[in-house]
């Protein structure tokens, strides 16, 4: 079970989207959603993370 947390800003980079269709892409895949103060952190696929 993978227990690597990102966070929406580097799925972005690593995929070369916006941070806006990163955040469409996890919420349309139902990754595992941490809201923090500043940042939103998903639990990604490791092949979608860049991992």
């Amino acid at each position: 079970m993978q227990t690597d947390w990102t966070n929406l800003e580097r799925v972005a980079r690593q995929r070369g989207i916006t941070l806006s269709e990163a955040q469409s892409l996890a919420e349309r895949m139902r990754w595992p959603m941490v809201f923090k103060t500043h940042e939103t952190l998903v639990l990604a696929p490791v092949s979608a993370a860049g991992a």
